[in-house]
């Protein structure tokens, strides 16, 4: 989660939250996340992350710095949006009940809020426009590709994303509604902790950090370089990949248009440095592939060639 600098709002209209999404979208695709849940409230957000790449700390500079970015292109503003670094919360998702306490937290945001703006039944909760509650629960249409539903469901004991099912779990929603008021206690765990699980998950997660704060070797395989790297390794893999689907026989002399598409393709599936991809392609400089990504995403809103380019590059998936 984070919230706005001196507690002030993060979204003025309907068209920031629109950009926020958006933004998280492209995070969640390039950084190989699996979103389970989110809200956007006022002056903060709330995001349930799956990672299965070591990516959240690329990630989540990307989100906050590219919506701060958008937000004040478009009020004319600048400096920070944000309070300063998210808060992350380590979930235990093998052990019964973590996982859909936190999504439950998440999505119950709007229901703990104060004054007029609370709300007070689940009929309200789903029609919240700015909540993944309502699209779970299948009451609002077309659900976005990057939000997962067979996590939570899992939770509750359901496989399918049938009528039936989706009923059962907005009557969960309806029955922890009313639980609101007396769950003050339990919440405190997921707003002040680090970690929320069991006490064996609690003692390995303890023992792990020992361990790397014991092997500095080990620990900095972790850190950014290694991290760089491993993404580096899944971006070549994308580059033969996309030099095949579009006939190029080599990256830094192929046509410019096409390593200015390819470059835009492989940012959207990683969290690759833009020095290292300007060097792949054959770029002079940074600012050279940073024109290069705009123009190419100018391009594929009216040409047609770059259209059908864009759909042969398809969505392979390198396996890491």
């Amino acid at each position: 989660m984070n919230r706005g600098d001196h507690f002030e709002s993060i979204f003025e209209d309907d068209r920031d939250r629109e950009v926020f999404l958006k933004t998280l979208e492209e995070a969640c695709v390039s950084s190989g996340w699996k979103a389970h849940g989110f809200v956007l409230m006022g002056n903060h957000y709330h995001l349930l992350i799956e990672t299965t790449r070591p990516t959240l700390v690329k990630g989540m500079q990307y989100l906050n710095s590219t919506y701060t970015a958008r937000y004040n292109a478009r009020h004319k503003t600048r400096g920070h949006l944000f309070q300063g670094r998210y808060k992350a919360l380590l979930v235990d998702g093998e052990s019964s009940g973590y996982f859909l306490t936190v999504s439950d937290y998440i999505h119950l945001n709007p229901a703990r809020r104060k004054g007029k703006a609370q709300i007070r039944n689940v009929n309200e909760l789903l029609e919240d426009r700015w909540s993944s509650a309502g699209w779970l629960a299948g009451t609002r249409k077309k659900k976005p590709e990057w939000l997962q539903w067979e996590r939570v469901y899992g939770e509750l004991g359901l496989s399918n994303w049938r009528w039936g099912a989706r009923r059962e779990y907005r009557d969960h929603l309806e029955g922890r509604i009313r639980e609101v008021s007396g769950e003050e206690e339990a919440w405190k765990k997921i707003r002040r902790g680090w970690l929320l699980g069991s006490e064996e998950f609690a003692e390995r997660m303890k023992e792990r950090l020992e361990e790397l704060s014991a092997k500095p070797h080990e620990r900095d395989s972790w850190a950014g370089e290694a991290v760089e790297e491993r993404e580096q390794d899944r971006a070549r893999k994308l580059l033969v990949e996309g030099m095949r689907c579009l006939g190029m026989e080599s990256l830094s002399g192929g046509p410019t248009g096409q390593r200015y598409l390819l470059a835009r393709w492989v940012r959207t599936r990683t969290r690759v440095g833009t020095r290292w991809l300007a060097g792949q392609l054959g770029f002079e400089s940074v600012g050279t592939l940073s024109y290069g990504l705009w123009h190419a995403g100018q391009r594929m809103e009216t040409d047609r060639k770059t259209q059908r380019q864009w759909k042969s590059l398809g969505s392979y998936d390198p396996k890491d």
